[in-house]
């Protein structure tokens, strides 16, 4: 069964989360970008704030802006973390370095890799090279989405067909999968029917306005009963 992750900013953002079911709590500054990390004292209260009602995730930047820019400390009392891989492309030596930093991660902590399907426009590595990296980490998790918000959303960038095999692909590996990627109304039931994914991730689908908007009450029990309410595909028809 498919769940529903929320990207959140604030520990009121949170809590509006929750009343509404959501399943995850991610923790992020949409301000800072596709990975923006919030301050650690606003992931401390949002953790505060949770209580273990549902996991917590939390967004800690990107490898390529260096180790004194994501606060990996402060992701204490969350279930996994993300550290992206935008800019890193170009490098030799991102695999032992991202490696090394997600093991650095607070005990209890399970790191999730981050596959941009628009991974030429982040200056990424391709998504097969991230879940394959992630494999042998071992990560808990892989997170499909897109790093340009202004450029379309998933499935501008990659197929519905590419959603499917990769969704396999981070299972096969033994990892969650989560799908997010500017989903809609429109997108997001085509992406759980098909693809079954762990969790699909939303921030702007759930806001008013843009995804630095606010979170929005009846966006988000809409969204709740959107997800639970999509009927998957069998195997042999995605």
């Amino acid at each position: 069964m498919t769940r529903l992750l929320v990207s959140v900013r604030s520990a009121a953002e949170a809590d509006r989360a929750l009343r509404a079911g959501v399943d995850l709590i991610d923790i992020k500054e949409p301000a800072r970008g596709a990975l923006g990390p919030a301050d650690p004292r606003v992931i401390q209260q949002i953790v505060q704030v949770v209580r273990g009602r549902v996991p917590v995730s939390a967004a800690l930047g990107e490898l390529a802006a260096g180790p004194g820019s994501w606060p990996a400390g402060a992701a204490r009392g969350v279930r996994y973390a993300k550290l992206g891989l935008a800019g890193c492309a170009a490098g030799t030596t991102w695999r032992a370095e991202w490696t090394r930093c997600l093991r650095e991660l607070p005990a209890g902590v399970v790191p999730v890799a981050v596959a941009y399907v628009d991974w030429q426009a982040a200056e990424a590595p391709d998504p097969g090279a991230v879940i394959q990296a992630a494999g042998d980490v071992p990560c808990g998790g892989v997170l499909l989405d897109t790093f340009d918000k202004s450029a379309g959303g998933l499935l501008d960038h990659l197929r519905l067909e590419g959603v499917v095999e990769r969704v396999a692909e981070i299972r096969r590996r033994g990892m969650i999968a989560v799908v997010g990627g500017s989903l809609g109304a429109e997108t997001l039931p085509l992406v759980v029917r098909a693809a079954a994914p762990d969790y699909v991730a939303v921030r702007g689908a759930a806001c008013r306005g843009s995804r630095t908007g606010p979170l929005d009450d009846e966006r988000l029990r809409r969204l709740v009963r959107l997800v639970a309410g999509v009927p998957v595909a069998t195997a042999a028809e995605p």
